[in-house]
């Protein structure tokens, strides 16, 4: 072997060694940034953790004037996750182990549910996003919980608007 088939032979495993370290650099700080990103999104919750309570402890709670701008803003933060479950930014999984418990929570309410059967025009990515939770719980082992939001989901329609101004209270 002469020198610079050496040299050449060095400079290759150089390089493999380059794009392996790089390429794990490069995942570590993927892993760091959806983790920061997680966070993020916790803190918009936060802002509703109120709410949902409400929505979660009060079983005959009917959302009155007051209430809808902050129901309106809960369901912003899920209708801004579906589209990053679209650019596969986040994974349904995830979504549904972090925050499908509030999502189920929305539809189960039944002055809200009514208001997305009469303005599903306007939450599109919202209904979007609970057709993907709904299918990814439908392939696991069903309680009447998760069946009682499959078939909710079921009715909801992106095309609906069956009142002059959705957002008027």
């Amino acid at each position: 072997m002469t020198i610079s088939e050496i040299a050449n032979l060095i400079i290759a495993l150089s390089t493999a060694g380059s794009w392996l370290y790089i390429s794990r650099q490069v995942n570590v700080a993927r892993l760091q940034a959806k983790g920061q990103f997680l966070l993020a999104l916790d803190s918009q919750f936060e802002k509703y953790a109120d709410l949902t309570i409400r929505l979660l402890t009060e079983q005959h709670f009917d959302p009155q004037g007051k209430d809808w701008p902050e129901i309106f803003g809960l369901m912003s933060v899920f209708e801004r996750i579906n589209i990053m479950v679209d650019d596969k930014i986040l994974d349904i999984g995830l979504v549904d182990r972090l925050y499908g418990f509030r999502l189920i929570g929305i539809l189960a309410n039944e002055g809200i549910y009514q208001r997305l059967l009469a303005t599903g025009a306007e939450w599109q990515d919202f209904i979007d996003l609970c057709y993907e939770i709904a299918k990814h719980r439908g392939q696991g082992i069903a309680d009447a919980t998760t069946n009682a939001f499959i078939e909710r989901v079921q009715t909801l329609n992106k095309d609906a608007l069956t009142v002059a101004n959705p957002f008027q209270f």
